[in-house]
């Protein structure tokens, strides 16, 4: 096999007398310093394979590329502040075949030539692996300068690759480079330039305008110092978590496995479709639970009202299965949002959320939480619904059968649909 890519020696001795190849690896955005260094390298003793030249698209041009890159001598990468911006490109392909390559060569065979073209750094810079381990060599704008000309010249004598750089002196080298070029003028990043007009679809136009913005805003956060960035990663980070936990924790139950079984011994209890005590002492009960020192009442303009969850009349089973569910649900909701959640000291109809709606607003409610058992196309069923009292839409609502009905679950999930009332 290995025999079969090697070339025959008068293919060999021809080729030595050509001058060396070298492909030119670039993002579109940096087309300009391509076609700088493009121009700059014959006179420097090397021929350029440039993927602009005579190319069309699709297959063919895909396949001879991937056949540019497994002949050619040198493969040079152009690395910017574009490149960097640029998660996808077919440019990171080219990067990858050329690096695949290198599996089969000597470790001292110098064939990548990463340049960089702009103040990028080589340190996190987002390049393949093998590309850290060559030194760089700085050429701005492509503009030939003493880097590239004596890069030149070692690779048409024929001279060895520098040692690969140990690894932990990338930052050492990254600087000794910084150092060596600051004599040189910076030049200005380019952006991408703005998206023509498309008068066929506004809808795409609109998409290119935006992707302009984001990655033009993208490559000026890049030149923004490295603390400043730093800084503001940290920022969104701090922001993200205090938002993430901001929406959890109204919504935690914060309930110890000891109150849990004593609220679910409270719910065991409670018959307030029978006994109308009950309700009024529910909420005393819940108080004891979470230390509050005051109970809560209609008249506290609670931001949100919790009433009594209602059963058909005579009908036993499902007026416990309603008791068992509302004290679990109120429990869990008083628990986990301590000193906004009232108790209606009755019930009322929830079929359609219009009466709890009206205890609402005699209450001075946000919002109201009520339940009805009815029947359902095959079965009994508990409708479940979380309605707003200033202009009577339901913000939430869920149905469970009766049958096989777990309460604690059915408490778990209101309680986590129960908007925030913090803020109310």
């Amino acid at each position: 096999m290995e025999e079969a890519n090697n070339p025959a020696p008068e293919a060999e001795a021809s080729r030595s007398q050509q001058a060396p190849t070298v492909f030119l690896s670039y993002a579109s955005e940096d087309r300009d310093a391509a076609r700088v260094l493009r121009d700059a390298l014959p006179t420097l003793g090397l021929e350029v394979w440039y993927d602009e030249s005579d190319l069309g698209g699709g297959d063919i041009w895909d396949q001879k590329i991937r056949k540019q890159i497994r002949e050619c001598d040198f493969f040079m990468p152009l690395i910017s502040a574009q490149t960097e911006a640029r998660h996808e490109g077919y440019f990171r392909r080219e990067w990858r075949l050329a690096v695949e390559r290198t599996l089969d060569m000597a470790d001292d065979h110098p064939f990548l030539l990463p340049v960089v073209i702009d103040d990028t750094s080589q340190t996190g810079a987002r390049v393949p692996e093998k590309f850290m381990s060559i030194q760089w060599a700085r050429v701005p704008g492509g503009q030939p300068n003493a880097a590239l000309e004596a890069l030149c010249r070692r690779l048409v004598s024929g001279e060895p690759a520098p040692a690969p750089r140990a690894a932990g002196a990338g930052v050492r080298s990254a600087a000794a480079a910084g150092r060596r070029s600051a004599a040189q003028p910076a030049l200005p990043v380019k952006y991408p330039e703005f998206p023509p007009e498309d008068p066929k679809s506004k809808v795409r136009y609109g998409f290119s305008i935006l992707g302009w913005a984001l990655r033009s805003a993208w490559i000026f956060f890049n030149q923004m110092p490295r603390w400043v960035r730093i800084i503001v990663y940290v920022w969104l980070c701090i922001a993200l978590m205090s938002k993430g936990c901001s929406s959890d924790d109204h919504r935690s139950s914060r309930i110890s496995r000891d109150d849990e079984k004593e609220l679910h011994a409270i719910s065991q209890k409670y018959h307030g479709s029978f006994e109308k005590k009950d309700i009024s002492q529910l909420a005393a009960q819940i108080a004891r639970i979470t230390s509050d020192d005051a109970v809560e009442t209609p008249t506290a303009r609670s931001p949100l009202l919790a009433i009594p969850f209602t059963a058909p009349a005579g009908n036993t089973e499902a007026a416990k299965m309603a008791d068992s569910a509302f004290a679990l649900v109120y429990g869990k909701i008083a628990i986990a949002h301590r000193g906004h959640v009232g108790l209606s000291p009755e019930s009322v109809p929830c079929e359609d959320a219009k009466s709890a709606v009206e205890r609402g607003k005699s209450n001075h409610s946000n919002y109201v939480l009520c339940g009805s058992i009815g029947t359902g196309a095959a079965a009994q069923v508990l409708s479940v619904r979380i309605a707003k009292v200033s202009d009577g839409t339901v913000s939430w609502s869920n149905s469970y059968p009766v049958a096989g009905a777990d309460p604690a679950r059915i408490a778990d999930e209101v309680n986590s649909h129960v908007p925030s009332l913090e803020d109310d």
